[in-house]
C-alpha cells in the first residue's frame, strides 16, 4: 500500500516532500540543526525540559509536524502523507524508531544525521521519499544511447553517467565493453542527448576493462546533470529498476525503456565472475545500462543473459556485473 502511494505521489511531488528535503538540509549539519530547532520549536510542549535532546535530533510526531511546518509554505501540512513518508525514512535508516520506549517517553524517533548527510550528497533523499517511478524519470537524462557501427550496420547500446566521488565533478560514461570494443570491428559513432543533456567526450577513446565486460568514456558535461553512483548494496529480492535502449520493432528511434523487477540471486559464472541475476526484462540494446535500487543507487550493469537449453526450450536469466566492480574500475578516472 505504501509503495503504491509513493508511486502515485511521485508523479506530482506534494509540498510535504519539499518540506522534508528542506528539513534534511538542516538535519545533516549538527550546528545548523541546533539553531533551526531553537528558532522554531519554542511553541512545543515542555520545550525547555526536552531542549537538549531535541537539539541532538530526537523528536516525536508533534515535533515533526512543527518542524515540517517551519520548512513549508505556511499553508499547513497534510498529516495523512507524513506518516507513510516517515515509515519510508525508517525503512531506509534515515530515521531511527525509538517507539519501543512507550507513550510516556519524550521522544519516539531520532534523525540518523550521518546517513542523512550522505544521502543529501548523493542526491537520493527525494528518491527514497518518492519511490521507483520517480527514480526512473529522474535518471532519464543520465542514461544516453551509445551509437556504434559494425560492418555496414548501425547498432545501439546503453550507457550511463557515473562518478565514484561524493560531491566530485569528474564523471564518466559507463557501458558494456562488448558494445564498443574495436577488436570486435566496432566503431563508436556518438552518444545521444537524453532530455537535452549533452555529454562531450574528452577524447573518443573508450577505456576497456582488461577482464570484465566494462568500458568507460571520460566526458565533460553540465554539473547539474545527476550522476549515478555505483555503490548500491545488493540484497536478494531488492526491487530493481533497469534503464536502457532495447530494440523495439517498428519504432522510428531508440527509446529509453524503464523496467521494474527484483534481484533474484548473486552467482558466479564459469569464469569466476560474480554476477547479479535480475528478473527485469532486458533485450539487445539494454547492455551497458544501469541496474538501480529504489534509492537510485547503482547495483550493477546489464551485460548479457545466461541461457540453459532443456527439453521445453531455452531458459534465460538476465545478468549484471556488480556495482563494486564498476566502482573499482571508474574510481581512478573520477578522482
Amino acid at each position: 500500500m505504501v509503495s503504491r502511494l509513493l508511486d502515485e505521489i511521485g508523479t506530482n511531488s506534494p509540498k510535504e516532500i519539499r518540506a522534508f528535503i528542506k528539513l534534511f538540509m538542516w538535519a545533516g549539519h549538527e550546528e545548523a540543526y541546533r539553531e533551526f530547532v531553537n528558532a522554531n520549536s519554542s511553541v512545543l510542549k515542555k520545550f525547555e525540559e526536552r531542549k537538549n535532546m531535541l537539539e541532538m535530533g530526537y523528536f516525536n510526531a508533534q515535533d515533526l509536524l512543527v518542524l515540517l511546518h517551519a520548512c513549508g509554505d505556511g499553508e499547513g501540512t497534510n498529516t495523512s502523507l507524513v506518516m507513510p513518508l516517515l515509515r519510508r525514512l525508517i525503512e531506509w535508516g534515515l530515521v531511527l524508531d525509538q517507539s519501543m520506549f512507550g507513550e510516556l517517553a519524550f521522544f519516539s524517533h531520532a534523525w540518523n544525521m550521518d546517513r542523512i548527510a550522505a544521502s543529501m550528497i548523493l542526491r537520493i533523499v527525494d528518491n527514497i521519499l518518492l519511490g521507483p517511478s520517480y527514480v526512473a524519470r529522474k535518471y532519464r537524462g543520465s542514461v544516453p544511447a551509445v551509437y556504434v557501427r559494425r560492418g555496414e550496420d548501425e547498432h545501439t547500446g546503453t550507457g550511463f553517467l557515473a562518478t565514484s566521488k561524493l560531491g566530485g565533478n569528474k564523471r564518466v560514461i559507463v557501458t558494456a565493453k562488448h558494445n564498443v570494443d574495436p577488436k570486435e570491428g566496432i566503431t563508436f559513432l556518438d552518444l545521444n542527448e537524453p532530455e537535452g543533456n549533452v555529454f562531450k567526450p574528452i577524447n573518443r577513446r573508450w577505456i576497456l576493462h582488461p577482464r570484465l565486460d566494462l568500458a568507460l568514456l571520460e566526458i565533460q558535461c553540465d554539473e547539474a546533470i545527476t550522476p549515478i553512483f555505483p555503490i548500491g548494496s545488493p540484497s536478494v529480492l531488492t526491487r530493481t529498476i533497469t534503464l536502457g535502449y532495447p530494440r523495439i520493432a517498428t519504432t522510428d528511434l531508440p527509446y529509453l525503456l524503464a523496467h521494474g523487477g527484483e534481484l533474484n540471486a548473486i552467482v558466479n559464472n564459469y569464469h569466476g565472475e560474480e554476477r547479479l541475476i535480475i528478473s527485469n526484462v532486458v533485450a539487445p540494446g539494454n547492455s551497458g545500462g544501469p541496474v538501480l535500487d529504489e534509492a537510485g543507487l547503482c547495483l550493477g550493469v546489464v551485460v548479457n543473459s545466461f541461457e540453459t537449453k532443456h527439453e521445453g526450450g531455452i531458459e534465460k536469466a538476465s545478468s549484471a556485473i556488480l556495482a563494486k566492480q564498476v566502482f573499482e574500475f571508474i574510481d581512478p578516472y573520477c578522482r
